[in-house]
């Protein structure tokens, strides 16, 4: 079985301190896209959003 990677408390605090700063900020991204563009158009914007800040926000560095 394979092991469970624990964080440490410095990587957990700053996921945990992201997660409001996403939800915010998701928040305002979904209401302005729905406010400017047709739902279809919206909705694909707030996706490749969600993916490009996700992949920003927690990518890692390769440990050797």
């Amino acid at each position: 079985m394979n092991e469970i990677e624990i964080m440490d408390k410095d990587s957990l605090r700053k996921t945990a301190l992201l997660i409001p700063i996403a939800v915010i900020i998701g928040t305002l991204n979904a209401i302005l896209a729905y406010m400017f563009l047709p739902p279809t158009s919206a909705m694909g914007l707030i996706l490749a959003t969600c993916i490009i800040v996700t992949y920003v926000i927690f990518r890692k560095p390769k440990k050797d």
